[in-house]
Formats: C-alpha cells, structure tokens, sequence
C-alpha cells in the first residue's frame, strides 16, 4: 500500500469516526427531546387529533419534530454512504481509490450540514417545548 494511500486512509477513518461519533450523540440527544414531545402531544390530544389543529403550539412542535427525524435520518444515510466510500479507500484498489475520493470528498460535508441544521432545530425546540408544555 502506497503511504500517501496509507496517510488518506487514516485520515478518512479519524474523520468517520468523530462523525459517527457526532452523529450518535446527535440521535441520543433527539430521543430525550421527543419525550417531551410525546408528552406534550397527548397531553393535548384529549378528544381527538382535531385537538391538535385547534393548538397551534404543540402543531408546530410536531411539525419541528418530524423534520428534526429527517435531518437525523438523513445524517445517518450520508454517513452509510461515507462508510462505504472509506472502506472503499482502506481496503480497496488504488485505481479504485483515486476514482471514488472525488464523490468521497463532500460526503463529510454532508453529514455535517444535517448535523448542524438538526442542532439548530434541537435548539429551537429545546427553547419552544416550555412554552408549549
């Protein structure tokens, strides 16, 4: 294995790593805010779901909550995909390698911009769940 290859592919797992590691800790963090989503919802939803339209609060908490899971899910889908290109550099071909490093180069990115919108969201619902509950 060539050491610039080697070098890469060390770089890359370091990289995957605080990545996942970024990313799991983002999940844990989701599920704590979702029980007092949860809580909040049937807290209001006494009748019926028709209680939810009539408090514009917990609607908009839900609705916030359910694009918080896609940027969660979304994260953890790029973050399949850079598993793989990574695995792709460490164990595969060199030729291999050279051709996958271009569309492995901004998956990082990727996984880290839905990171980053899912926390600002976090925050935001972290702020709006008080006034909600």
């Amino acid at each position: 294995m060539d050491s610039k290859v080697s070098k890469k592919g060390w770089m890359s797992v370091v990289i995957w790593l605080g990545l996942v590691g970024a990313t799991a800790y983002t999940s844990n963090a989701t599920v704590n805010v979702f029980n007092g989503i949860i809580q909040a919802l049937f807290s209001t939803l006494t009748t019926g779901i028709g209680d939810l339209f009539s408090n514009y609060g917990v609607l908009f908490a839900t609705i916030l909550g359910i694009v918080l899971i896609f940027l969660v899910l979304s994260a953890w889908l790029s973050l399949v995909s850079y598993t793989t290109a990574v695995g792709q550099l460490v164990f595969g071909d060199s030729e291999e390698a050279e051709e996958e490093e271009l569309g492995a180069a901004e998956l990082p990115g990727s996984v880290m911009r839905y990171l980053t919108f899912a926390w600002g969201l976090f925050f935001i619902m972290f702020l709006i769940l008080p006034v909600v509950m």
